[in-house]
C-alpha cells in the first residue's frame, strides 16, 4: 500500500527488534497503518483494518474460549497482526491461536517482556508518518511535473516524455481508435490493446506486458496510456504517475477539442457571411482564407446536404435533441472523408454546407461528388436518407451567394419534384432553373394575369377548374385527362369549356397554353 508499512517491515524498528513471529508467517506482507492496544474484552467494536494490535490478553485472561476466536475474528476484520505480551496474565501463547494465525495467514508475534507498548507505538507511528510523508512529496513532484506541462500548453508528446522518465519505462499513448499518437522509443507498447477499463495489464504481443490507462472523460473515451510493464510491477508511486498523466492527457485532449470546436464555429459563421453576400471586401476575405487555410484561388461550388429521415424516423422528429447535433455533425465527418481534404465543409442550423471544386466535370461531376457523399453517410449511419443541391461553380469567391442560392434552389426543386435522397445540380433543372430566376414580385404578378380570374373561381364556389386545366395542359389529350382525373368525357369538356368562359379562348392558341403551363408551374414550384 501506498500509504503503509509492512508487517516485516516494523519489526526492524528497535523496539519489536526482540520481537519474535510465532504464528502467520504467511501474512507478513501484510499493511500497517495504525496501532491499537487491547484493553477491554469487546475490543472488536474498537479496531479499524490494518491496525497492528498490541497486547497481553488481559482482558481475556480467564475465557480460554474467546481466547481462542479472537485471531479469527482478528483477521475477519481485516487487521493487520496482533502482538502479545505473555507471562504476566498468561503464561505462554496457547497452541490453538498460534494454529489459527498460520490457518488464516495472520501475523502473530510474542512480544518480550520488556517490551514497552508506549514505545512501540511511537516507534510504529514515526515509521507510517515518515512513509506517507516520503509518498506525498513523491505525489507533490509528480503532480507539479504533470502540472507545469499542463500550464505551460504542452501537448502529448512532452506528457509521454514526462511519464517514461517518472516510471523508467517506454511509454505510447494512442487515440480513441487505438492508433499512436506518441510513443518515447521502439520499445514502447503498441496499440492493439483498446482497454476501456481501469487501470490494468494486458499482454502486448512482445515479451513482456503492458499498463493500460484509459484516457476518458466521464463516459467518453479519448484514448489511452499504455506503459511497458513485466512480471516486477510497477509499484504504487509509478501507478499513481501513470493515473495523473492520463489526468492531465483527458484535459488535454479536452482543450484541444474546445479549440478546435470554437474554431469550426467562427469557420462556419464566416462561412455564412460569404455565401449569404455580407462579405464585400476582398481583402477581409483573404485575409479569413490565409487564416483557415481556404483555397479559394479555384473555382468552387456551393453544396447543401440535408438530413431527411435517419432510419425511418423524420429529421425533423429529433429537433433540439442532442441526438440531432450529433447526426448533424457525423454527417459533416462524412462530407469530408467523401468530399476529400480540399473541402471545405461546416454544419449549417439543420444541415451542412460545403464548397467544393467546381472543375471542367460539370453537373455530371457534382452529381458524382454528392453520390460518395451519400454513400460515404449511409456507411457509417445506416438508415439515413441525404437530399443534397450542388449550385453552379463561381469563379469569383464573392459571388458565392449566388451558388449558394442556386443550392437551396436545386435542393428544394430535388424534393419536391423527385423526393427525398436526391442528388439535384442546378444545371439539371432545365426550366425550373429559368422560372426559379424570375423575380418573386414579377412571378407572382405574371400568375395572377394568367391564372387570377380562374383561382378566384375555384375559391368562391369550391371547384378544380385549375386542377383540371393542369392535367389537360400536361396531356393535351382531353379523353387521357378524363381517365386520370377520374371524369366522365364530357365532364371534362364541360370543364374545359366553363374555363374558356372564365378565362378567354387558348385552346387554339399555342402561346396562351404555353402562358397558363408556365403560370401553373410557377406556382408550384417550392420556394427555397
Amino acid at each position: 500500500m501506498i500509504d503503509s508499512v509492512s508487517v516485516a517491515e516494523l519489526l526492524k524498528v528497535p523496539p519489536l527488534a526482540r520481537a519474535r513471529v510465532v504464528g502467520g508467517h504467511d501474512g507478513l506482507r501484510r499493511p500497517v497503518r495504525g496501532v491499537n492496544v487491547m484493553e477491554v474484552p469487546d475490543i472488536l467494536d474498537w479496531v479499524k483494518p490494518d491496525e497492528l494490535l498490541l497486547t497481553t490478553a488481559y482482558p481475556l485472561r480467564d475465557d480460554p474460549v474467546a481466547l481462542d476466536a479472537l485471531i479469527p475474528r482478528l483477521a475477519e476484520r481485516g487487521l493487520a497482526g496482533i502482538a502479545l505480551k505473555p507471562g504476566r496474565y498468561i503464561k505462554a501463547i496457547p497452541p490453538s491461536m498460534i494454529e489459527a494465525a498460520d490457518q488464516h495467514a495472520f501475523p502473530l508475534i510474542e512480544l518480550p517482556p520488556e517490551a514497552s507498548f508506549n514505545e512501540i507505538i511511537n516507534s510504529v507511528l514515526t515509521v507510517i508518518l515518515d512513509v506517507q510523508a516520503a509518498r506525498l512529496q513523491r505525489s507533490a513532484a509528480i503532480h507539479d511535473r504533470f502540472t507545469t506541462i499542463a500550464l505551460s500548453g504542452g501537448g502529448l508528446r512532452q506528457i509521454a516524455e514526462a511519464l517514461a522518465e517518472l516510471v523508467g519505462r517506454p511509454v505510447a499513448i494512442v487515440d480513441a481508435q487505438d492508433v499512436v499518437q506518441w510513443r518515447t522509443s521502439d520499445q514502447a507498447p503498441g496499440g492493439e490493446s483498446g482497454s476501456s477499463g481501469g487501470s490494468m495489464t494486458e499482454p502486448n504481443g512482445r515479451e513482456g506486458r503492458e499498463i493500460v490507462q484509459p484516457i476518458q472523460v466521464g463516459a467518453e473515451r479519448y484514448g489511452a496510456i499504455l506503459v511497458a510493464d513485466d512480471e516486477a510491477g510497477l509499484g504504487p508511486d509509478r501507478l499513481e504517475a501513470i493515473e495523473y498523466a492520463a489526468t492531465v492527457a483527458a484535459l488535454r485532449q479536452v482543450q484541444t477539442r474546445a479549440v478546435a470546436e470554437a474554431d469550426r464555429r467562427f469557420q462556419a459563421v464566416c462561412l455564412e457571411e460569404l455565401i449569404t453576400g455580407h462579405v464585400a471586401d476582398r481583402t477581409v476575405l483573404m485575409e479569413r482564407a490565409a487564416a483557415f487555410a481556404w483555397d479559394l484561388a479555384t473555382p468552387r461550388a456551393v453544396l447543401l446536404a440535408d438530413v431527411e429521415a435517419v432510419a425511418g424516423r423524420p429529421f425533423s422528429a429529433l429537433a433540439g435533441t442532442p441526438e440531432e447535433g450529433d447526426l448533424r455533425h457525423r454527417l459533416a465527418e462524412a462530407a469530408r472523408a467523401s468530399l476529400g481534404p480540399g473541402s471545405i465543409v461546416w454544419e449549417r442550423s439543420r444541415e451542412i454546407g460545403a464548397l467544393v471544386s467546381g472543375g471542367p466535370s460539370g453537373p455530371s461531376g457534382h452529381r458524382e461528388i454528392g453520390a460518395a457523399l451519400q454513400a460515404e453517410a449511409s456507411r457509417h449511419l445506416p438508415g439515413i436518407v441525404v437530399s443534397v443541391g450542388i449550385g453552379r461553380a463561381a469563379l469569383d469567391p464573392l459571388d458565392l451567394h449566388r451558388s449558394f442560392g442556386e443550392a437551396r434552389r436545386a435542393l428544394s426543386i430535388g424534393r419536391w419534384a423527385h423526393g427525398p435522397g436526391e442528388v439535384t445540380a442546378f444545371d439539371d433543372l432545365g426550366l425550373d432553373r429559368l422560372l426559379v430566376a424570375v423575380p418573386v414580385g414579377e412571378a407572382e404578378a405574371f400568375c395572377a394575369d394568367v391564372l387570377g380570374r380562374l383561382e378566384a373561381y375555384d375559391a368562391a364556389r369550391g371547384t378544380t377548374l385549375v386542377a383540371t386545366l393542369e392535367m389537360f395542359l400536361a396531356t393535351r389529350n382531353a379523353a387521357l385527362a378524363a381517365r386520370r382525373l377520374y371524369l366522365h368525357y364530357n365532364t371534362l369538356k364541360n370543364r374545359l369549356a366553363k374555363i374558356e368562359e372564365i378565362i378567354g379562348p387558348y385552346l387554339e392558341d399555342p402561346d396562351r397554353c404555353l402562358s397558363l403551363a408556365l403560370a401553373l408551374r410557377m406556382r408550384r414550384l417550392p420556394t427555397a
